[in-house]
């Protein structure tokens, strides 16, 4: 009687993975094209050990995002495979490419070509976050961009008086911390998970590695800085401070 109401979202919170994956399979079976079921059925299956099962439900989830051209999504998801995989090296499932579209749904991607896309993406590591979590913090170093796969986070930075002032919101597609990877300066605002979040993050070190490859890269990203400055998170900063 306990699991008829347990409720499968908290035991996934509390890593009871083994006793959220008959629920999620309960709920899955009711609702077979819900993609954030099917999610979450994956994650309690990877999390109870069962590799081979994992993967078939990641790699399903994946192929609806690609199949409705939410192919930022997918690519988050096809990196949780990734990690199943090299964690337990015998799970079945065929190694998808992390996106069939020509250009996935968000601003980063459409100025690069197909090979550049590939091989940054290839860098890119799946970062989570829950609710309230900080990811970047203004004034510290920053070494990595992230790109925002699932969920929204929140921008801030301090005013005057050191007081937290709140800027915007970004969803999924969105993509912040640029400017440090490019130019080296310390982080311009705090971002934090508003939602529990998924990031496909991209270090400098693995960028760097990206660009001994296809050294075009830092001409798109360059000139992307440039023109579109008026769409990023600095921007935003900046225009803040001078009306002060």
């Amino acid at each position: 009687m306990a699991e008829e109401t347990e409720n499968a979202a908290t035991l996934l919170a509390r890593k009871e993975y083994g006793r959220a994956v008959p629920l999620l399979k309960r709920d899955l079976d009711k609702y077979p094209s819900n993609p954030r079921i099917r999610l979450q059925y994956a994650d309690a299956l990877a999390g109870a050990g069962q590799a081979e099962d994992a993967v078939v439900q990641y790699e399903q989830t994946a192929k609806y995002y690609e199949d409705n051209g939410l192919t930022v999504q997918a690519i988050a998801v096809r990196k949780k495979a990734e990690k199943v995989r090299e964690l337990v090296p015998s799970a079945k499932g065929k190694d998808e490419p992390m996106f069939e579209h020509s250009v996935p749904k968000s601003p980063l991607f459409e100025v690069l070509s197909g090979e550049e896309r590939d091989a940054l993406v290839k860098e890119m590591e799946l970062e989570e976050h829950g609710e309230g979590g900080v990811i970047i913090t203004e004034g510290q170093p920053g070494s990595s961009m992230y790109v925002i796969a699932r969920g929204e986070v929140k921008v801030y930075t301090r005013g005057p008086d050191g007081a937290s002032i709140y800027l915007a919101k970004l969803g999924e597609g969105d993509f912040f911390g640029e400017v440090s990877v490019l130019t080296g300066k310390p982080r311009t605002a705090t971002i934090t998970a508003s939602q529990p979040t998924e990031l496909l993050r991209l270090d400098k070190s693995k960028l760097d590695s990206a660009l001994a490859r296809y050294p075009g890269i830092r001409a798109v990203l360059d000139d992307f800085y440039k023109k579109r400055a008026e769409h990023t998170v600095e921007a935003m900063i900046e225009t803040m401070k001078k009306r002060r």
